[in-house]
């Protein structure tokens, strides 16, 4: 316990005075009488009672005395040490991504870190101040330079899971922005956050990680999707043990509730295992599910069966056989074009429902209509230069369909082609600034161009890349009788039917999620994952669309981080600070509660 006004104690000099007050009060005189014989009956009573005049004649020194050392002890401010926090300003940044939704003994990860952040505020001192913030993927401050305890403490009890992925850079560099008058510490509240990626941050105030240390024995399902191929019906679905030891799972397909097929396979420790199943019915949507773990957000995925005519694929120059065969595998009909005495490709004339993948081939010879480039020949319309070494790691820096069921951070890719000119089309993965992955239309067709070469990549070996050709297959090919994939909360734009007279989102039972105003074009999508449909009421009937809400990638798996401690460049400039809880109320109550005590011996004095 520490003191904020020591010089308060000066006050105990008041002690020798109101001592000097008792020894020289007004002392009665020995007088001679005639006779006691009155008073006979008031000394027996004096002889019997005699212990408590005793303690009378004293109690009331003693008592005055405790008033007087509890009120000085109060006025120097007595406080209780907490943790230590550099300078006057606490920063709570809180994570209420989906991962925060794990469960351990029966407490979620978000509950945990709300208590932790709870008990850090009340341990804070009256002049330090607190700001939250709820770290989603656009930030929001919550509280902001409050010195009141109870509101940040409302703000942190009413916080909920979100299921958005978390977007703690931003939440750092606005709590960074709080400190800018002053000196703060950081204290962020989540569980994957590694030391890594905060040293990218320059970062000025101290930083204090509080990561979960709950249980990482969790199975995930990573990656879902099917393809149609005549009456039948196949399904991908990627499954990965983050368990220390090899686990049976048990995996079932359904469709509106009806289970389809479920099959069982044993999946290694901390491996991920893709399972094919072939022969499904046909179906607009299909659910892969295996049994709740601590992690029951990623335990139930949803895959919705595209709709447009199968497409014809025609491969044209050093196609890396991996492509040929993750193709193949997903049983798309795949061409192989040759080249004519002239060295040029012989692309069949106006096919429909075509899409053409080109590895290597010059621009001059790029048939009209839907294409997949990749390997691109040096030079032509977008300017490509000659391969450089990349230095950073891959990262997806667009909420893609395409990329739903790709871990681009976990692909190696050692060097790429500069592209010059992009033609407007809009990246969809980079490596630091370099653009690898982009999506577009160029001369009036669907393009997607991979600026690098396979062989330098091990992509292909990746579970997810036959989906992701898959997805660009589907995507070249134009979205069927749905809307797609998207994450929570996630804006899109829509184009309502134009008899439409009402428009809801709604769930496949019925239950309304959302009013669409008939003038609105933008619909944001709800926050819990699962499938929902867009239910369009005209005069004719109802048009129905479906829509699969889905986590974003990195929310799919329970993995933990340990917590750690990251010193800020200006830290040697501010003053470590203890947190301090003043007790000085308590003391006064003391003195107050014996106040009244001395004031009843008094009065019981006076009546004897």
């Amino acid at each position: 316990m520490g003191f904020l006004a020591p010089a308060s104690f000066w006050f105990l000099s008041a002690i020798p005075l109101l001592l000097v007050f008792y020894f020289f009060k007004k002392q009665y005189e020995t007088q001679t009488i005639s006779s006691i014989y009155l008073w006979q009956r008031t000394l027996h009573e004096w002889e019997s009672d005699r212990w408590w005049r005793k303690l009378q004649k004293n109690i009331l020194l003693l008592l005055q005395l405790l008033i007087l050392l509890f009120l000085i002890v109060a006025l120097t401010r007595p406080f209780l040490a907490g943790e230590e926090v550099n300078g006057e300003h606490l920063v709570i940044v809180l994570d209420s991504s989906a991962t925060m939704a794990a469960e351990q003994d029966g407490t979620t990860r978000l509950a945990s870190a709300k208590q932790q952040a709870t008990d850090l505020v009340k341990q804070l001192g009256d002049e330090q101040k607190v700001s939250i913030i709820h770290a989603q993927q656009s930030p929001s401050l919550l509280v902001s330079n409050q010195m009141d305890d109870k509101e940040a403490l409302e703000a942190i009890d009413q916080l909920q899971v979100s299921y958005q992925h978390e977007n703690l850079r931003d939440s750092v560099q606005l709590a960074q922005s709080l400190m800018q008058q002053g000196a703060g510490e950081i204290h962020i509240f989540t569980d994957q956050l590694t030391k890594e990626r905060l040293q990218e941050l320059d970062t000025a105030s101290p930083i204090v990680v509080h990561n979960s240390q709950s249980s990482q024995e969790n199975i995930s399902l990573r990656t879902f999707g099917v393809k149609q191929t005549n009456n039948h019906v196949t399904a991908l679905v990627t499954v990965k043990n983050e368990a220390s030891q090899a686990k049976d799972v048990t995996l079932s397909i359904s469709h509106d509730g009806n289970g389809l097929k479920q099959v069982t396979e044993t999946i290694p420790a901390n491996e991920q295992q893709t399972i094919r199943l072939r022969d499904l019915p046909v179906h607009d949507y299909y659910q892969a599910k295996i049994d709740d773990d601590i992690y029951s957000l990623d335990n139930r995925v949803y895959a919705l069966l595209p709709k447009a005519q199968t497409p014809a694929i025609y491969l044209a120059g050093e196609v890396n056989p991996f492509v040929k065969q993750a193709l193949l595998s997903a049983d798309m009909q795949v061409t192989t074009v040759p080249k004519d005495e002239n060295g040029d490709y012989s692309f069949p004339e106006n096919k429909p429902a075509s899409i053409y993948l080109l590895s290597g081939v010059k621009a001059k010879q790029w048939p009209a209509g839907p294409k997949l480039i990749m390997s691109p020949a040096a030079g032509g319309p977008f300017d490509v230069q000659a391969k450089e070494s990349l230095n950073y790691r891959l990262k997806q820096v667009a909420d893609d369909s395409m990329l739903a069921y790709s871990d681009v951070g976990n692909v190696y890719l050692k060097q790429a082609y500069p592209i010059g000119k992009w033609h407007g089309l809009a990246p969809l993965v980079k490596s630091g600034e370099q653009v690898v992955m982009a999506k577009g239309t160029y001369e009036n067709a669907p393009m997607l161009l991979f600026a690098f070469d396979l062989d330098d990549s091990d992509w292909a070996l990746q579970p997810g890349f036959p989906i992701l050709l898959a997805n660009s297959v589907t995507h070249l090919a134009g979205s069927g009788e749905s809307l797609g994939y998207y994450q929570p909360m996630e804006t899109t734009d829509i184009n309502l039917s134009t008899t439409t007279e009402e428009a809801v989102m709604e769930r496949l039972d019925g239950e309304t999620v959302e009013d669409i105003p008939l003038n609105q074009q933008t619909v944001t999508m709800p926050s819990q994952p699962g499938i929902y449909q867009l239910h369009e009421k005209t005069a004719t009937g109802s048009l129905y669309r479906y829509i699969v809400v889905q986590l974003d990638h990195d929310e799919r798996t329970a993995v933990t981080s340990d917590s750690f401690t990251i010193d800020g460049w200006k830290q040697d400039e501010w003053e470590v600070q203890l947190s301090k809880q003043e007790i000085w109320r308590i003391f006064a109550s003391v003195a107050l509660f014996i106040l009244f005590i001395e004031w009843e011996v008094y009065r019981r004095g006076i009546a004897g």
